[in-house]
């Protein structure tokens, strides 16, 4: 049983990034899977218990994801690597669908916040505690405060939602590759430096 309520979870939530949340009812979901609803009821109560399933089956995805990959590169491969996760997470992710949980399952929404919040902010300080001990980034700058700093350049300054920069922008790989650019220029050291631009070169030359 649980075998099967993982495979409906993917499913599920392959439909909910391409079409959103809100628009994707019960039945929706019973016909794309070829089942009952009487038979989706076994294994969720309700929409919002399907949402909030869903939402938990992919954060423990990406948890798995953080942990795994990328542990071999050094620290400015990493961020490049995280764009290139951002940058296919963009394609694929509908754009309303954080709008949708915000407005219709704000207890889901306030536990993908949290969780983003975490995250980057434990994966920020281990790139920058790795880079400093790589020669890469200066060891000057302060982990701690430098990892804050990033979790409120995705949590404020990105969110549409206060009006620094539009849904549309937010979407572009341009503006995240205009603030990495800021980034690196105020953490790295000189060899630092070098390294990112060569790599920015290859990552451009790729496109």
């Amino acid at each position: 049983m649980e075998e099967k309520k993982a495979q409906i979870l993917g499913q599920v939530g392959q439909l909910y990034m391409r079409h959103g949340i809100r628009s994707v009812t019960m039945d929706d979901v019973a016909a794309e899977l070829g089942i009952s609803k009487k038979t989706l009821y076994l294994y969720f109560k309700d929409k919002a218990d399907l949402v909030d399933a869903v939402v938990d089956a992919f954060l423990m995805k990406d948890e798995a994801f953080h942990c795994q990959e990328g542990q071999s590169l050094n620290a400015i491969d990493k961020i490049f690597w995280i764009r290139k996760h951002i940058s296919e997470m963009l394609k694929i992710v509908h754009n309303n669908m954080e709008y949708d949980l915000k407005k219709s399952y704000p207890e889901v929404y306030r536990k993908i916040r949290a969780y983003k919040r975490k995250r980057i902010y434990l994966d920020n300080v281990a790139i920058m505690d790795q880079g400093k001990a790589e020669g890469l980034f200066r060891e000057e700058i302060d982990s701690d405060v430098m990892a804050r700093l990033v979790v409120g350049r995705f949590l404020f300054v990105l969110n549409p939602d206060n009006e620094v920069f539009s849904e549309e922008e937010v979407r572009d790989m341009r503006l995240f590759d205009l603030l990495m650019d800021y980034h690196f220029h105020g953490v790295c050291t000189e060899e630092g430096l070098k390294y990112y631009k060569q790599q920015l070169n290859n990552v451009q030359n790729e496109n």
